[in-house]
């Protein structure tokens, strides 16, 4: 019998660009120390996690015979818009290819990015969960990251994408609304009204896509008033054709008054988590305490999936 088998992946926040992501564009992101472990041992019997979807999902393309105990644990925020899906898929598929003895070697920038895409294909094509390719590639490469997705589409996954690590203080707190929703309740009707050519939101993707590359200069600079702008604009964009939602436009509205120099949506939206760009993060957490939110998290440059030794 093989001994325990052990892997960990973060949640992620977008920080500028997403959605664009999934229609080619670029996205600013960065990971959270918020993690999904998965641990597999073997079994004489097999014991499941209550809800099998995502080990179904990759079970479907890695099946093995020999009976395991499956153990989650997860310090991301249920359907919070922090990748916490794709967190716990992606550990679960590290452990269950080193189970198998295919332990993915994630040693060089090609290997990733393979990992990343792998970890996505399975998320949306056996777990059908909609999804973009943000997620997938922040989980697995961790850290602070500008990413370009140039030539993906919401049903074309096309070339990797390609990633610039960003070296630059994190001004940001991360605020949930305590409002649960699904991606795909958000990235389905707009890849469809995409897709069908609707101006307003061909437009909006575009300009979108446009402001991660600046505002990743911005956030090197330290130049808070121009990134600002960026992030403002970004949930202006995004509320405009119906990706926000009433909890996420409230809560931003909220954080802005009381001193944020922007808000925005962190995921896909209608309802999820923010973030807020600040200079006083704890002021901002204690104002909005008194406003009844109680989820706090700072982004931090974390390691991405890897396995626990």
């Amino acid at each position: 019998m093989h001994g325990p088998v052990f892997a960990t992946a973060p949640g992620r926040c977008g920080i500028l660009g997403n959605p664009s992501d999934i229609y080619g564009g670029k996205v600013l992101s960065c990971s959270v120390p918020a993690r999904a472990r998965c641990t597999l041992t073997a079994s004489d019997d097999w014991v499941l996690p209550d809800d099998t979807r995502l080990w179904d999902a990759c079970m479907a393309r890695y099946p093995t015979e020999e009976p395991l105990q499956v153990e989650w644990e997860t310090a991301v925020p249920r359907s919070s818009g922090l990748s916490g899906s794709t967190a716990l898929l992606a550990s679960t598929l590290a452990s269950l290819l080193a189970f198998r003895g295919e332990e993915p070697a994630l040693d060089s920038p090609k290997a990733l990015a393979d990992y990343a895409e792998l970890v996505r294909d399975i998320e949306r094509n056996e777990a059908n969960i909609v999804c973009g390719y943000q997620d997938a590639y922040m989980i697995v490469h961790g850290g602070l990251q500008l990413m370009d997705f140039a030539g993906k589409h919401p049903k074309i996954p096309g070339p990797n994408a390609t990633l610039k690590p960003i070296d630059a203080a994190l001004p940001f707190i991360l605020v949930t609304t305590g409002v649960e929703r699904l991606s795909g309740s958000v990235h389905g009707p707009m890849a469809e009204r995409w897709i069908a050519g609707e101006a307003v939101v061909v437009d909006a993707i575009a300009r979108i896509s446009e402001l991660a590359e600046p505002g990743s200069e911005m956030l090197e600079r330290g130049d808070l008033g121009r990134l600002a702008a960026l992030m403002n604009e970004n949930q202006e964009l995004i509320a405009s054709v119906g990706g926000s939602g009433d909890a996420i436009d409230l809560l931003v509205s909220r954080s802005i008054s009381h001193g944020a120099l922007a808000a925005k949506l962190a995921g896909a939206g209608m309802g999820g988590t923010i973030i807020a760009l600040t200079e006083s993060p704890d002021q901002l957490e204690r104002a909005l305490r008194a406003d009844g939110y109680t989820r706090f998290m700072v982004p931090s440059r974390q390691p991405g999936v890897g396995y626990v030794r």
